[in-house]
């Protein structure tokens, strides 16, 4: 009875529907919440770029005002200074002269009763005024003298004072306490008789002990009570050898600087500050002022005044800090509980800095208001989503509630055929029921009664299926290294789960492990804590990585904290160890450190190879073709052979030292490639002369189409893209058959210029294409017969993506191989093509009556013959040779030769020290130098023509190049002979 009370049915029309909400409703409303969470997030991503963004930007505008304003205001300064000096060096030429003063500067003067010289009137606008007491005791007529020498520079002092706006007065003050002041002043009754002007600051300021290189000095800035203005005054001295005559002073409105501040647009509603040393403003805007709390810049009483001073107020003590020890800088504090940003900078030779201060609010605007906006997006769409699905929900409810009346009538036959079979009637009339498959159901029914036995035995054998499955699962379950718990706001562990970590698992029971603090040290857990807030607060989930001393060592573990579906004040936290993980990013950080020292040991040891072998190669290359090109010791035609040999094996070595660095400087982004415009023509008949020569050798022919527009040019280096095709005309001749062919031809498709080379040689198999682009891979690696390095193709593709283009390749094994180019075009552009030529002003012819002398230093005596004999071949011209730097010095000296060669590896000194010597001395400073050497990587020539060489050649020498840049020197030296 009590087993059938605790047994709860429910109607088939509720199991339906709770089957719909578990298996349809739920997963979707789950889905949608996972897309909203990923908008949200999206959403916070892009306002956070944003922000960073508007911040870049801010920095940099304001950096740039700030920096235009402050040159501005010093160029006012430094044309004071100028003023300044030129006035200190004009009176010290007039205390040099002999004058007498005139009638009417005599009558201008008054002598008192108390010894003191002064102006008694002004007759003119350009008259300067006088005060001499008796400070130091001196004669009537030694007075008047010095008072007439001065007086010569009153027309100076006036022109000085009317050429620049910002100048309110000038004067000059002497050591015996004689002033000259212009505009004129009152002296008499404005100064003081007993005044001792070597006292005053405008005086000693300048001399020895406080301005020992006798230059112009700003000192501080004083109130002006006649024009409540503020002045700074720009002092000078005067001297009669080592004696201090007096000190010059040039006093400026600052007005006129306030002025010019207050006029800046700071863009975002922001001000800008004049500030002196000592943090006094001399410079605010009605917008600072509000935002300072200031009614007026400055408040008079009596004689003197007081300035709002920064370094009053607590706010902004550490910003403060920052300006005053820092010239220029960009920092952000807060005022008025509001974040803003400031920029400033010291204004030259001045001890004041101008400020600019900016809300972050306005800065960040525009990303605030696009945030919110795509905020309430992201509401309208969640309520309109809740609204969709509670209509979706009324009208399935409605269907549901239908089907199970016509499910359950079918079900309601079902049970009466069911109940017969079980009764023992098998014989039972086909049922008429609604649903096909039920009906096929009632039929099924009559057969199953007769295989209820084997149904028995088959529902055992899958019980203990299902009961292995579960344990299955379990063990599964088990498996996971993580650790799960649930926590709720305060940091308290509710609950927790772990297979691995069974010790916390029991901790946990038995009341010893509560709390996120019994896990975690006190910073660590005050942070997990934060972001426990954070995640029941946004509903957003996060991570965080922590350390825990265990006894097994130092632990690492990754937390994901994310919000707990049921309740709103908990979280649930996956924790894992990552431990291995650590361990894993050192090791890749200290392996990436290894690999980066064996790239620059692999470039110091290529940059060693190729001055070691191009060393010897200089001298094989040179001397192969010096013997080629002698016209008085011509080689016979065994010899001639011989030679050919030579310069073949030379230029091979050479060619493969150029591709292994060609290469080297492309994998560590060194390789300087030069985008310009360059005519197809002309590089497609470049590279088929030169590549002719080779196919003839082994009878290929080549198949070009002939180009008859000319204005067809392509964004590409001049250089690498010819050595591309040469590259793959030269591999399409090596690897073709006896007797084939290489097509070569260009056409375009869309923006893209294609060059295209089709040969009928032994082609490539699919895996070849795989590797082909890749170093040092051979088709040929195991028959040695045909030369390469394996490099080209590799280099080819490289140098093609460096201009931007891309390399194609199509083959059939036995039938050949198409490669192709792709590079962009340029349309309408037409250039002057660049030959390698002298022209008609270099190829000068040298008076048969001047002879010119060519100083060669080098300490290889092949590579000293072999330029001896290139130079041979140009008329009228001699050469020095020295083998160390000491001897170059020696003989360009004493010579003076009109070019100087210089190796840069010398015994003693080198290359380098011996052009900065020659450089510095007077007979030689301006003889060109031209480097020879075998550094020939791109850092060594730029380093070279950075230090001022005239050109920089490499070893090998190409002799007709380097006797047309000697040729192409000598003919500019002698056109500036002759004008």
């Amino acid at each position: 009875m009590n087993k059938a009370n605790t047994h709860k049915n429910f109607s088939l029309y509720k199991w339906i529907w709770q089957s719909y909400i578990r298996n349809a409703l739920i997963p979707l409303i789950i889905i949608e919440i996972i897309f909203i969470c990923i908008y949200f997030i999206s959403n916070y991503w892009s306002h956070k770029s944003s922000v960073a963004f508007y911040k870049d930007q801010s920095k940099s505008e304001l950096n740039k005002i700030i920096k235009q304003e402050v040159n501005l205001i010093d160029q006012h300064l430094s044309s004071i200074s100028n003023s300044t000096m030129f006035f200190s060096l004009q009176m010290g030429h007039a205390l040099s002269t002999t004058v007498s003063l005139t009638p009417t500067e005599y009558s201008r003067l008054s002598y008192s009763n108390d010894n003191i010289y002064y102006t008694k009137e002004n007759n003119s606008a350009d008259e300067a005024a006088i005060f001499y007491n008796n400070f130091l005791p001196a004669t009537r007529d030694d007075k008047e003298k010095k008072i007439a020498k001065v007086l010569t520079q009153q027309k100076l002092m006036a022109d000085i004072k009317n050429s620049c706006p910002l100048v309110n007065s000038i004067y000059f003050n002497t050591f015996d306490s004689l002033n000259i002041t212009y505009p004129y002043v009152d002296v008499f009754n404005s100064y003081n008789y007993s005044l001792q002007i070597p006292s005053s600051k405008f005086y000693y300021e300048a001399d020895a002990n406080h301005n020992p290189d006798q230059k112009v000095k700003w000192v501080a800035h004083d109130f002006n009570s006649s024009n409540n203005n503020f002045i700074s005054s720009a002092i000078c001295p005067v001297y009669n050898g080592n004696f201090l005559e007096g000190v010059v002073g040039i006093d400026i409105n600052m007005d006129s600087i306030v002025n010019k501040v207050l006029e800046i647009d700071i863009p975002w509603n922001g001000y800008n500050l004049l500030i002196g040393k000592d943090g006094n403003i001399l410079s605010l805007s009605d917008v600072g002022k509000s935002d300072l709390n200031l009614d007026q810049l400055v408040l008079k009483y009596g004689n003197g005044y007081y300035q709002y001073n920064l370094y009053n107020n607590n706010d902004l003590s550490t910003l403060m800090d920052e300006i005053q020890t820092s010239e220029t800088g960009f920092s952000n504090f807060t005022l008025k509980e509001e974040p803003r940003i400031a920029c400033w900078s010291a204004i030259p030779n001045t001890d004041l800095k101008l400020l600019i201060v900016v809300p972050t609010k306005n800065i960040y605007s525009n990303a605030d208001m696009l945030r919110n906006n795509l905020l309430k997006i992201g509401i309208i769409t969640i309520l309109g989503l809740i609204l969709s699905y509670l209509l979706f929900f009324l009208i399935t409810y409605k269907k549901v509630k239908n089907m199970s009346h016509i499910v359950s009538g079918s079900l309601l036959n079902i049970n009466n055929i069911v109940q017969e079979i079980s009764s023992g009637k098998y014989d039972i009339a086909d049922p008429l029921l609604k649903i096909s498959e039920l009906e096929d159901i009632a039929l099924n029914l009559i057969e199953m009664g007769h295989h209820i036995g084997e149904t028995n035995k088959n529902l055992l054998v899958t019980q203990s299926e299902l009961r292995k499955k579960e344990v299955d699962f379990r063990s599964l379950v088990d498996s996971i290294n993580d650790i799960i718990s649930e926590i709720d706001i305060n940091g308290y562990i509710t609950k927790l789960w772990s297979s691995v970590h069974t010790y916390l698992y029991k901790l946990h029971m038995h009341g010893h492990l509560n709390s996120i603090y019994d896990i975690l040290d006190e910073s660590t857990a005050k942070i997990a804590k934060e972001k426990i807030h954070y995640v029941i607060k946004s509903r957003k989930s996060t991570t965080m990585d922590f350390n825990i001393q265990s006894k097994d060592g130092l632990k690492w573990f990754e937390a994901c904290i994310s919000p707990h579906l049921n309740y709103k004040d908990r979280v649930v936290v996956l924790t894992r160890d990552i431990t291995e993980q650590k361990k894993m990013a050192r090791s890749i950080i200290t392996a990436k450190e290894e690999a980066e020292k064996a790239s620059k040991a692999k470039s110091e040891f290529l940059s060693s190879m190729s001055h070691e072998l191009r060393t010897p190669l200089n001298a094989i290359l040179g001397f192969s073709q010096i013997l080629e090109l002698d016209p008085e010791s011509p080689l016979n035609p065994s010899q001639s052979q011989s030679v050919k040999e030579i310069s073949k094996a030379g230029s091979h070595l050479l060619e493969l030292i150029n591709e292994i660095l060609d290469l080297a400087k492309i994998e560590s982004g060194k390789l300087s490639i030069s985008i310009e415009s360059v005519p197809i023509k002309h590089v497609i008949e470049e590279a088929i002369s030169i590549i002719k020569p080779f196919a003839d050798k082994h009878k290929i022919k080549i198949i070009n189409y002939p180009i008859d527009n000319s204005d067809e040019f392509v964004s590409a280096d001049h250089t690498r893209l010819k050595q591309i095709l040469l590259n793959l005309l030269s591999n399409a001749i090596k690897y073709n058959k006896k007797d084939g062919q290489v097509i070569f031809y260009h056409d375009k498709v869309n923006d893209k210029y294609r060059f295209h080379v089709i040969d009928t040689g032994i082609g490539l198999s699919n895996s070849d294409l795989e590797l082909i682009f890749k170093p040092f891979y051979r088709l040929n690696r195991i028959n040695n017969s045909i030369e390469g390095t394996g490099i080209g193709l590799a280099v080819a593709k490289q140098l093609t993506e460096l201009m931007n283009g891309e390399i194609f390749v199509t083959s059939e094994k036995g039938a050949g191989s198409h490669f192709w180019i792709e590079l962009p075009c340029i349309e309408s552009s037409i250039l002057q093509t660049s030959e390698n030529m002298m022209t008609s002003e270099n190829r000068t012819y040298f008076p048969n009556d001047k002879f010119r002398t060519i100083l060669y230093a080098e300490d290889n005596p092949a590579n000293l013959r072999l330029v001896e004999r290139a130079l041979s071949q140009i008329s009228n011209l001699k050469m020095l040779s020295a083998n160390s730097g000491e001897l170059c010095l020696d003989l360009a000296i004493a010579h003076k030769p009109d070019i100087i060669l210089l190796d840069i590896n010398l015994p003693g000194i080198d290359g380098y020290e011996v052009f900065k010597r020659l450089k510095m001395h007077k007979e030689t400073k301006d003889i060109p130098i031209i480097a020879v050497s075998a550094h020939a990587m791109p850092r060594d020539i730029e380093k070279g023509l950075s230090l001022g060489f005239s050109d920089y050649i490499t070893k090998p020498i190409d002799i007709p190049n380097f006797i047309e840049k000697v040729c192409i020197i000598l003919a500019k030296i002698n056109k500036e002979d002759i004008d």
